[in-house]
C-alpha cells in the first residue's frame, strides 16, 4: 500500500517537473506577447480622432466627496450603460443636521436614522451649450425620499463642481458617450 502511494506521488512530481520545465523554456525561448506587438489595423490621423475626456468611476467618487458640504465616510459611484449615474455615500448623522444642508421635515426624521447614514442617488446626464447638466431621478437618506430642494441644492453643487473641473481641464463638452464605468465627453 505504501508502495502504491510513494509511486503516485513520484509520477505527480514528475509531471509538475515536466510542465515546469516547459514554462521555463518557453520564457527562455522569448515568445513576445500578443499585446506587445504592434498594432498596424485601423491607423488614424488627427483628424479622426476626437478630443475630450474619459471620467471614470473613481474621478466621479474624488469630485463628489469634493463638492459635498459634508464630511464622507465613503463615496461609491457606478457609471452605467443605461445613461445613469449612481451615487451612494456614507455620511454621519451628526455631520447632516450640522450641515444645514437638510431641511426641517428631514430634519426630524434623521433622528431615528443610525449613525452611519447611507446616501443615495440616481442621475442622468446631457451635454447643454457645453455644459455638463444633470437630472435627478431619485434620491433616498436611509430608506426616506430626499425633499426637492435639498435634492435640487445637491445636484446644484454636483454639475458645478464637474463643470468646474472640465473647465480647468479646458474641455467644452459637446456630446456624452455612456459605457459601463466611463462616461466619455468628446469635443
Amino acid at each position: 500500500m505504501q508502495e502504491e502511494k510513494s509511486f503516485v506521488y513520484t509520477m505527480i512530481l514528475g509531471i509538475c517537473m515536466l510542465l515546469c520545465l516547459m514554462m521555463i523554456g518557453r520564457m527562455l525561448l522569448g515568445h513576445p506577447e500578443q499585446s506587445a506587438l504592434p498594432e498596424t489595423e485601423n491607423p488614424t490621423t488627427p483628424e479622426q480622432e476626437e478630443t475630450g475626456m474619459e471620467l471614470r468611476e473613481s474621478d466621479l467618487c474624488s469630485l463628489i466627496e469634493q463638492a459635498l458640504p459634508v464630511p464622507v465616510q465613503e463615496v461609491t459611484a457606478k457609471i452605467g450603460a443605461d445613461q445613469t449615474i449612481s451615487v451612494v455615500v456614507l455620511v454621519s448623522k451628526q455631520s447632516l443636521q450640522d450641515s444645514g444642508l437638510v431641511p426641517g421635515g428631514l430634519r426630524t426624521a434623521l433622528l431615528y436614522l443610525p449613525d452611519t447614514c447611507r446616501l443615495y442617488g440616481a442621475w442622468t446626464a446631457s451635454v447643454t451649450e457645453g455644459k455638463l447638466v444633470l437630472q435627478c431621478q431619485s434620491a433616498e437618506i436611509g430608506s426616506i425620499t430626499v425633499p426637492a430642494e435639498m435634492v435640487s441644492t445637491l445636484t446644484d453643487q454636483l454639475s458645478a463642481s464637474l463643470n468646474a473641473y472640465f473647465t480647468d481641464a479646458e474641455i467644452t463638452p459637446e456630446t456624452v458617450i455612456w459605457q459601463d464605468g466611463v462616461l466619455r465627453l468628446n469635443e
